[in-house]
């Protein structure tokens, strides 16, 4: 059984804990999550590098959570044209760029999907630990 939660959001800064609090209330609709803070932790990064990457001038970002009976599902949409993301190596000093990597450390699968018309999905995939499957395998 699959279940859908999304909500669009404009692209100020602040919207990334809203964001945030859209998915925990989602998954919280569902009876929760044990990979809740792994899945909170992701929503910010990629509704942060939506902000600001790829929502420019205003434009609004998309947070869809969905449920699958043997994982949950993050997508964040956005208006970029490039159907990739940067992940430069990690680097001790400065403030960005370990956003994707964070990601790809705290879930079992993600990748990037271009969007019908202007822009991208960047999605992330959490396997439930009980989940008799190696790998997640969500319809994206």
């Amino acid at each position: 059984m699959r279940h859908l939660a999304q909500h669009a959001f404009s692209s100020p800064p602040k919207t990334v804990r809203t964001a945030r609090a859209f998915a925990m209330q989602a998954l919280d609709s569902w009876g929760g999550c044990r990979r809740r803070d792994d899945i909170r932790a992701c929503v910010s990064e990629l509704a942060g590098n939506a902000i600001l990457h790829a929502s420019p001038d205003g434009r609004t970002y998309l947070v869809r959570i969905i449920r699958h009976s043997h994982c949950r599902h993050v997508e964040v949409h956005d208006s970029a044209r490039q159907s990739s993301v940067r992940m430069p190596p990690p680097s001790l000093p400065g403030e960005t760029g370990r956003g994707m990597h964070i990601v790809q450390e705290l879930s079992d699968d993600w990748g990037v999907q271009t969007a019908a018309g202007d822009g991208k999905a960047v999605w992330a995939c959490f396997r439930r630990p009980e989940a008799l499957v190696s790998r997640c395998s969500c319809e994206h």
